[in-house]
């Protein structure tokens, strides 16, 4: 049987494990969301921030010697894979659990549940007292 003590405990524990952790990646440069796309076999290099901002754009100078519009042709390529690569990278960070708030939530089952708890198993024990001397619960 597990009593409030030891589900407080348990959730103190938790608490103080997912804290760490917490703590720990907060300590730790949040990722920068970016895209990053290429195209020329690597020769065209291209970085995309949220917002659809391009924050950078490198071509490789021996492809500088091609025809304006293949080199064009590369960069959009290039481009448009970032922005699709950014997308992904979006998605992603919206996916993430927010941890601050499934702590919150956890501290308060641990301030209000448990006490409850406790009342409702004293409460239990004195009519099983009752019960057992004969008296009326």
């Amino acid at each position: 049987m597990t009593y409030p003590s030891d589900l407080n405990r348990s959730i103190s524990e938790l608490l103080s494990t997912l804290g760490r952790n917490d703590a720990g990646s907060a300590a730790e440069a949040a990722p920068v969301v970016q895209g990053v796309g290429e195209a020329a076999d690597g020769m065209v290099r291209v970085v995309a921030l949220p917002g659809g901002q391009i924050e950078s754009v490198w071509i490789d100078p021996r492809l500088m010697r091609s025809a304006s519009e293949t080199l064009a042709e590369h960069v959009r390529e290039a481009t448009n894979a970032a922005l699709t690569d950014l997308r992904s990278a979006v998605a992603a960070v919206a996916l993430a659990p927010d941890t601050t708030a499934l702590l919150e939530q956890l501290r308060e089952v641990q301030r209000s549940a448990v006490p409850q708890l406790q009342g409702i198993i004293d409460t239990l024990g004195d009519v099983q007292d009752r019960l057992s001397s004969g008296r009326r619960p």
